[in-house]
């Protein structure tokens, strides 16, 4: 079959024009997917030595996030289903549910949220392994590690940011980054795949110590280009590896397809993942792999719908690389979840009867960017005129001057957000302009006849994280005898890591009365800067 042009076929060997259009959409012929079809390795796995356990987070993924991405790939690329749910329909897998508050708020911060998880235990939001009082708290991987499994972490994220950081640092405060990358050079754990180039690189720490170099001096094989990664000589490898892609965050999903030169330089998360496999499977005793797709919830926090939806994908396909792994080795736990919600992200009922609701959610397919990259393209100073050409151009909408004029305000320092908590601007902004509908007649909220505008219908309730509880999907080795079938505490699941490796340990508490002299409320900007950092 024909591929698409230019250097296509040599980055994408068994990948059709057909499967490339399909996931890039309208307008984005040069777009590079990943070297994996739905999720199918490309490489043939060995048998490992030992069992496993990969612990798949979405960050920030609701119900509605992933019931957004399975309606896309059946309803809109034709697929027959997808690998959340088939394996959620699978009778051998197990189908939980789990709460997530933590002892700041019923509202968790990611930080918290990752170290229930990796010690059972509740602490402050912004905390990593410690409680609010400095005492340290013992990890899932450094338990596995004293016992001599391989651990691993990889995340789209940077590898500083709270969900990776929570299983391996006890700092105190999530955004202490440069100390926390030096928190991993200790640990060295045998995969470190992800962002935050910056936390590395001596020019951009604050202490100017090279941990590049102090990781290579450690005996790391240390890559920070795609090609390296894949490259035979890093596969045949017995070093450990670490692999930063990006200064940052690693790009969205559909940025990296959409963007050439993007999709040149940082892998995919499914290449990520099989690496991972590739290298821990040759630990004897077995591993454990924590595999994050972090940036779903930093699309859900700018309400860019398409952006989320294709990072969920990009999660789906990992699942597709998981099962492969499963095939030769069968005595691998999976367990998959999310930390909290993000956004109140929904698909909404569209026009009369709610018939326009299918067709509303495939509009998005036509967007060739996120947010995060069109708003590199604009300016505060631009016209309405001139940023209603850029985000035209991307997102293929046309839009009114109105609209174009309400971006212009929310990108100015002193603008007032519609009521609400919309504190990502202009994000929020762009998310409702992109869910807009108008209907020739209309009586009051009712309106009746086929729509004048219609885009999306993915709406939000926030820029910020919410309280719903969280799905756990759980397959694999012992997947039924770990009592994740019913409703649990999110700190349950060290419980069920614990039980899977045959460790018992407890760690010390707080309670909730106990941890209140400790939360402290930060001043305005202080949380701007964090939210800043946080997702930028």
């Amino acid at each position: 079959m024909k591929k698409a042009g230019g250097d296509y076929e040599k980055y994408l060997p068994g990948v059709s024009r057909r499967e490339m259009l399909k996931i890039m959409g309208a307008g984005a012929i040069g777009a590079l997917l990943p070297g994996a079809r739905r999720g199918e390795s490309s490489e043939v796995f060995s048998t490992s030595g030992g069992g496993g356990l990969i612990f798949l987070v979405g960050d920030g993924m609701p119900l509605g996030v992933i019931k957004g991405m399975h309606q896309v790939r059946t309803r809109v690329y034709g697929d027959k289903g997808t690998n959340f749910y088939s394996r959620m329909k699978d009778p051998n897998s197990v189908v939980g549910y789990m709460s997530t508050d933590s002892l700041s708020s019923i509202v968790t911060d990611s930080a918290p949220a990752s170290v229930t998880w990796s010690t059972g235990v509740k602490t402050l939001n912004r905390v990593l392994a410690s409680l609010p009082d400095r005492r340290p708290l013992k990890t899932i991987m450094e338990l596995v590690k004293e016992q001599g499994y391989g651990c691993g972490l990889v995340t789209t994220t940077r590898v500083t940011h709270a969900t990776p950081a929570a299983w391996v640092s006890h700092q105190l405060q999530r955004d202490a980054e440069d100390e926390i990358a030096m928190d991993f050079l200790k640990f060295k754990p045998e995969v470190l795949m992800g962002g935050g180039s910056r936390f590395f690189d001596s020019s951009r720490r604050k202490d100017k110590n090279d941990l590049f170099k102090a990781f290579t001096d450690s005996g790391y094989d240390v890559v920070r280009e795609k090609a390296n990664l894949l490259s035979t000589e890093l596969l045949s490898s017995s070093k450990p590896i670490l692999g930063i892609f990006s200064s940052s965050h690693m790009s969205y999903y559909l940025d990296r397809l959409n963007q050439p030169e993007l999709g040149k330089k940082q892998p995919t998360l499914p290449e990520m993942t099989r690496i991972a496999l590739q290298k821990l499977s040759r630990n004897p005793k077995g591993f454990i792999l924590q595999v994050e797709a972090g940036r779903i919830d930093h699309a859900n926090h700018s309400n860019d719908a398409w952006a989320a939806i294709l990072d969920t994908y990009e999660l789906d396909l990992i699942l597709g690389v998981i099962d492969e792994y499963l095939k030769v080795n069968p005595k691998t736990l999976v367990i998959v979840t999310s930390d909290h919600g993000t956004s109140g992200w929904g698909i909404n009922g569209t026009g009369p009867e709610y018939n326009d609701s299918t067709e509303a959610l495939k509009k998005y397919q036509t967007i060739k960017a996120s947010f995060e990259l069109i708003k590199t393209r604009l300016k505060k100073e631009m016209t309405p005129a001139e940023i209603k050409d850029i985000f035209e151009h991307f997102t293929t909408f046309r839009i009114t001057d109105e609209e174009a004029s309400t971006i212009q305000a929310a990108m100015q320092p002193d603008y007032k957000p519609f009521p609400g908590d919309y504190v990502i601007q202009p994000d929020a902004v762009m998310g409702e302009i992109l869910a807009h509908s108008l209907y020739p007649k209309r009586r009051g909220a009712m309106v009746e006849g086929q729509a004048v505008i219609r885009r999306g219908n993915v709406g939000f309730t926030s820029t910020n994280h919410t309280g719903e509880d969280q799905i756990i999907l759980s397959f694999g080795h012992k997947a039924n005898q770990l009592d994740l079938n019913r409703h649990v505490d999110n700190t349950y699941l060290f419980t069920a890591m614990c039980k899977f490796f045959g460790i018992q340990h407890q760690n010390p508490t707080m309670t909730e009365e106990e941890a209140k002299p400790f939360i402290k409320t930060a001043s305005l900007e202080e949380w701007r800067r964090h939210m800043e950092l946080h997702i930028a």
